[in-house]
């Protein structure tokens, strides 16, 4: 596991984070639910850098092109 990396994307996580907890304390809903989205936001950050440090793999499927070569593409199921 490379330190480097871990800060920088523990940083941009920080980064977001903030930007955002600042935005939900500017949109017109009750105080608590500011507070619970805050809290949600906060813990999402937290728990998406520990799973970089325990490793845990990302699921790009999603955004990676899909392989023509499977047989289970859709293209060469008739």
């Amino acid at each position: 596991m490379s330190v480097i990396p871990t800060i920088i994307y523990a940083a941009e996580l920080a980064l977001a984070a903030i930007i955002l907890f600042y935005v939900v304390e500017l949109l017109p809903i009750p105080t608590n639910m500011k507070r619970v989205c805050q809290a949600l936001i906060v813990l999402i950050a937290i728990l998406s850098v520990l799973g970089m440090l325990v490793g845990s793999p990302v699921r790009t499927g999603l955004l990676t092109p899909p392989n023509l070569s499977s047989p289970f593409s859709p293209s060469l199921i008739r």
